[in-house]
């Protein structure tokens, strides 16, 4: 594993999923969560720098499976992009169909909302890991690419 590119993949993707999740969660459907945590006071927390540090070790996590099968999955950006997706069905889309059954408060169009939204987001990580990490820079030497 080369440490700068993954060093670089990992800020990459935290970068990227950070602004994902903000674009998402507060300019998309946040006025919609605002009228859910008003009508269930008590219910939904918003803890902004414990997201921004969950989705580093995130990018941690996802930026290591990269550099550890990213090429059984076709390498570069194609494999980011699959395993982002493999990634987001395990986690994040069972999970909201998990929270979809367990709690009557969010309706089934936010779930879906949510669903599409991770499965897009990862891809998008995935790629950006794949770009960064997989990427060869012509002024390094053959020994450093290794």
């Amino acid at each position: 594993m080369n440490i700068s590119r993954f060093v670089g993949a990992v800020v990459g993707v935290w970068i990227v999923r950070v602004a994902l999740n903000w674009i998402f969660y507060a300019k998309i459907i946040g006025r919609q969560y605002a009228q859910i945590s008003s009508a269930h006071p008590g219910m939904l927390r918003t803890v902004i720098p414990a997201y921004i540090a969950t989705d580093l070790i995130f990018a941690l996590a996802f930026t290591f499976l990269f550099a550890k099968a990213g090429a059984a999955l076709g390498g570069g950006v194609k494999g980011g992009v699959i395993l982002g997706v493999i990634v987001a069905v395990l986690s994040p889309v069972i999970g909201t169909l998990y929270e979809y059954y367990g709690v009557t408060y969010l309706p089934g169009t936010m779930e879906v909302a949510i669903a599409i939204f991770q499965v897009i987001a990862h891809a998008v990580e995935g790629a950006v890991a794949g770009l960064i990490y997989a990427s060869r820079r012509p002024w390094a030497s053959a020994a450093s690419q290794a």
